[in-house]
């Protein structure tokens, strides 16, 4: 069965895509790139930091030429000004700050010729079963692979925090972790008393794709104050057939504004949402709040 979590989160645009040290002051100060303040930071090393094969890494120093595969940790990195460390991009990475660097193709395939080439000292992946020939080369290349799949709302604030630990920006990996939370919890009681909207999340595909449990997705809807018709599903991205939006009670399907849909779902109500819904990283406090504005627009008036 087609690997659709990592796919997914590789591929946020497409029809079938879809995944502590200790401190001490130093002076430095900078501004992350969602607005997060880095006031001081300083650790120990060597630190030691554990994958999600359940791999531990030996870390002498924060690294200076990384290459990330994941559009999430891309952001992450971003977001805690780390992007200067970035040496290349994937074909799905469009930010401004790191739009002119190589690119080394897909995140699940790339260029491992144009990789290795540009000489990274971490490359961060997608854990689970992509293709086992990236970590092997990486393996004998010397070069450290660090492998996340940042399937639910716990994964993405984990991964942001090692990533942190990893880049010695903790207080900003912290203050991001922190932002989200605070989103997650007022946006929660902002819809605790209110109907839950009966909906679908459709990723695209034909048949369609949708989201299942166990998923941020799923956890961002009922953080949202909907109710997932396709939570009792065994995997947490599954095709379905088109009679299931009909057989199931639903009352809105919800997809970004560049995923394809059936026509013969035309008379189902539709709410876009951004593409960044999709990128499992510092914007899921955005995220929740952009979805409870769709499910109780009155909440937010």
């Amino acid at each position: 069965m087609l690997n659709f979590g990592a796919f997914r989160l590789h591929l946020p645009l497409a029809v079938l895509t879809i995944c502590f040290g200790c401190e001490s002051p130093k002076n430095n100060s900078a501004s992350g790139h969602f607005g997060y303040t880095l006031v001081s930071t300083s650790q120990a090393y060597p630190i030691q930091v554990t994958d999600y094969e359940n791999k531990t890494h030996t870390f002498s120093k924060s690294p200076t030429r990384i290459i990330s595969l994941v559009p999430s940790a891309t952001e992450t990195l971003l977001a805690m000004d780390a992007g200067n460390s970035l040496i290349a991009r994937t074909d799905f990475d469009d930010a401004l700050e790191i739009i002119d660097l190589p690119s080394v193709g897909t995140g699940l395939n790339p260029d491992l010729e144009i990789l290795l080439s540009l000489r990274p000292d971490l490359v961060i992946g997608f854990a689970g079963n992509s293709d086992p020939s990236i970590k092997r080369h990486l393996e004998n290349a010397g070069v450290t692979g660090f492998m996340i799949r940042p399937d639910k709302l716990d994964d993405a604030r984990e991964i942001i925090k090692k990533l942190s630990i990893i880049t010695d920006r903790v207080p900003l990996g912290d203050s991001i972790v922190l932002s989200i939370n605070t989103s997650l919890e007022a946006v929660k009681l902002k819809v605790a008393n209110k109907a839950k909207p009966k909906v679908a999340y459709i990723l695209g595909g034909e048949p369609p794709w949708v989201s299942g449990p166990d998923t941020y997705i799923h956890q961002l809807i009922v953080a949202g104050g909907g109710y997932n018709i396709f939570e009792d599903l065994e995997h947490q991205y599954v095709p379905v057939s088109l009679e299931e939006f009909y057989i199931r009670p639903l009352d809105l399907i919800l997809s970004t504004e560049n995923t394809l849909l059936s026509d013969n779902l035309q008379n189902i109500e539709v709410a876009t949402l951004s593409p960044s819904i999709e990128i499992p990283g510092p914007n899921l406090g955005q995220a929740v709040v952009e979805i409870a504005k769709v499910l109780h627009p009155e909440v937010f008036r």
